[in-house]
């Protein structure tokens, strides 16, 4: 009987991470967003017309290509760290960055640079330098505190009547 167990035990342990596997599918699409493409939308840029980046927020990276063409990248979740630290490092073997290629936060380190969190890349959406420029000063920009009106004294002492 136990060398039934034995053999029946790996049976059971590939069983359930299929049903894992199945179910994290059928989860994975109802948690992304809803991606909409355009002329203006792509899934990949070329490394070689890249010439710098620009980290805006933990979830927001523009792409500065050759010419005046920028791409404004969306992270699908905030990448932890990566505002702050202002830099990050890629990998790629074909020449190009895609929707789900990983981005790493590059940290300092007392011996050097050290990877950090690893992040996932949403798609590229094209926007001139102009726009650019005007998304960082939007998301940088501090909200200005408006002082709400005083109410009338009658206004007030209305309100205490009624809840009397």
């Amino acid at each position: 009987m136990h060398k039934q167990i034995i053999r029946i035990a790996p049976i059971g342990i590939l069983l359930g991470l299929s049903i894992s596997a199945i179910a994290q599918d059928e989860q994975g699409p109802a948690e992304e967003e809803e991606l909409v493409y355009d002329d203006f939308t792509t899934e990949c840029i070329s490394l070689r017309s890249l010439r710098r980046t620009d980290v805006v927020d933990d979830r927001n990276v523009l792409f500065y290509m050759r010419g005046k063409t920028v791409y404004h990248n969306i992270l699908p979740r905030p990448c932890g760290g990566l505002a702050r630290e202002d830099r990050f490092s890629y990998q790629t073997n074909i020449g190009r960055l895609c929707r789900l290629d990983h981005i790493r936060v590059l940290y300092d380190d007392p011996f050097g640079m050290r990877e950090g969190n690893r992040c996932s890349l949403g798609v590229f959406h094209k926007m001139d330098r102009e726009d650019a420029k005007a998304l960082k000063e939007g998301l940088n920009a501090t909200p200005e505190a408006v002082p709400l009106p005083m109410p009338e004294p009658e206004e007030v002492g209305d309100a205490n009547e009624e809840q009397a």
